[in-house]
């Protein structure tokens, strides 16, 4: 019962997990090959098994969702914006910037998804959201600044200098408004369609979406330079960073809304920056030390935020549900008050009379 009670957050530890270990894998690949064909390869083979298991899933049902015609531009925005505009701008970032850095930046999703949801009104956010915002947004520009003063990199980042590193933070944080969009849009479609549907349909786009850069890296790649190690790291990239993670982010998003599940992204940065420290060895300035401190700090509080809001919403709906309960137990009497209670009155009155 304990376990299923906590299974959402089990999950998305896991996912998080995953998420914090990856960079530092992928660099191992990104040695070997160009980004652009990294990310395709890596989506081929990932639309391929969602298709794969959305008609296994079919065989055995009879049947799978068609796309409704509302749904169409939604599901365009969802793939865009969680596979194609994203891993473009992460993957790219992530070649040009440190692991750490990335993870980080990337970290913001919980910040962009706070202000579309305010700006689409979906979810309400709390002034102490907001000030969470404004803190973690001054320690990113500190961490930027911070980054632009750095000379020194360690391990697999011997290409990465100072002016590749502000380009590479830049499209960090890009992704992570791309991910907070996918995330806010998700939201809709998953009330409708299943993690499966939903998984096949958005990555058919998404892959669709990357062809036009993505091909041409495939025709540019020296294949003959990709070792084993890098062919393993696609192996996993495949299965676990996007099927399987994006499946249970979009069904922790059903269960328990943008707001709580965006906060898991604020374990990726620590996760990221203890990976490539033992992966990979990389040091970070004082400077950058400083704006993640304050990055975190900032998530924390719009976290404390949010739950806040939430436990004010349970009481209002608790208080609703015991205002309704009190009108029902009142009902029967405001019914004789009534016409048809007028009318009973009356006729008692006459057979009184009567008698």
């Amino acid at each position: 019962m304990a376990l299923r009670k906590h299974s959402v957050d089990l999950a998305l530890s896991l996912t998080v997990l995953t998420w914090g270990v990856s960079p530092s894998l992928f660099k191992f690949a990104l040695e070997e090959m160009d980004p652009f064909a990294f990310t395709y390869v890596r989506f081929l083979f990932i639309t391929a098994l969602a298709v794969f298991i959305l008609w296994l899933r079919g065989r055995r049902r009879g049947h799978t969702r068609r796309v409704e015609r509302r749904d169409v531009l939604p599901l365009i925005i969802s793939g865009l914006s969680g596979y194609s505009i994203y891993q473009l701008f992460y993957i790219v970032g992530l070649n040009l910037t440190t692991v750490f850095g990335s993870a980080l930046l990337v970290a913001t999703v919980p910040l962009f998804s706070a202000i579309l949801l305010a700006l689409f009104r979906t979810e309400r956010v709390s002034l102490l959201q907001w000030l969470g915002i404004l803190l973690a947004f001054v320690g990113v520009a500190l961490f930027l600044f911070a980054a632009g003063g750095q000379t020194q990199h360690a391990g697999a980042d011997s290409h990465v200098t100072p002016s590749t590193m502000i380009i590479g933070d830049v499209l960090s944080l890009g992704a992570a408004l791309s991910f907070a969009l996918y995330g806010i849009t998700n939201k809709k479609l998953g009330a409708r369609y299943s993690p499966a549907e939903l998984m096949c349909y958005t990555l058919i786009i998404g892959t669709l979406a990357l062809s036009p850069i993505g091909v041409p890296a495939l025709f540019h790649q020296n294949w003959a330079l990709v070792t084993w190690r890098a062919w393993a790291v696609m192996g996993y990239a495949v299965v676990f960073p996007i099927y399987i993670s994006y499946t249970i982010w979009n069904w922790a998003i059903m269960q328990r809304g943008v707001g709580y599940v965006t906060l898991y992204n604020y374990l990726t940065p620590i996760l990221g920056g203890i990976g490539s420290f033992l992966i990979l060895g990389e040091q970070f300035s004082a400077g950058q030390l400083v704006g993640a401190a304050v990055v975190l700090s900032g998530l924390l509080l719009a976290r404390r935020g949010v739950t806040s809001r939430a436990k004010k919403e349970a009481a209002e709906a608790a208080a609703a549900d015991n205002a309704l309960g009190t009108a029902a137990a009142g009902a029967p009497v405001l019914l004789a008050a009534g016409p048809e209670g007028g009318a009973l009155a009356e006729r008692d009155k006459k057979a009184d009379g009567q008698q």
